[in-house]
């Protein structure tokens, strides 16, 4: 018998301005954090804290025609990643990786207040020496 999948969930989102307002809907995937030197530079900080949502849809309330797309394609998976901006403030709001992800849209976490804590990092390798332990601790496995 197949797993129950929980039902999609919406969130709603802003940029830094308010001129575009966003809701994204789909398989809640929980939030990471990123520490890849792209990630750091398209959130303009340490590291990302974005949402993930699987089998998701965009739909604007507003500033739809404000909305940029950066091409980024010197990731370090050489998979290449829409990033989405605010033409306005210059706020980062979505990214999407159509080719070997479609569907999957990564929430940046400031457009919503997204406090959930990390579910896990994404390039720790690259993670700052002064940030501490972001992620819940894993649980040791039992015998």
């Amino acid at each position: 018998m197949a797993k129950p999948q929980p039902p999609d969930t919406t969130i709603n989102a802003s940029c830094l301005c308010n001129s575009i307002n966003f809701s994204v809907t789909g398989k809640d995937k929980k939030s990471v954090l990123c520490h890849c030197s792209n990630c750091k530079k398209f959130g303009g900080g340490a590291f990302m804290h974005n949402h993930r949502f699987l089998n998701a849809a965009v739909s604007y309330q507003s500033g739809e025609d404000l909305v940029r797309v950066y091409e980024d394609s010197a990731t370090k998976t050489a998979n290449t990643l829409m990033r989405h901006f605010c033409s306005k403030c210059g706020s980062s709001l979505y990214m999407t990786n159509p080719k070997p992800f479609p569907g999957l849209v990564i929430v940046c976490g400031s457009t919503f207040g997204d406090t959930s804590q990390p579910s896990f990092e994404l390039f720790a390798e690259e993670k700052h020496s002064w940030i501490g332990e972001t992620t819940p601790p894993k649980k040791a496995a039992r015998m």
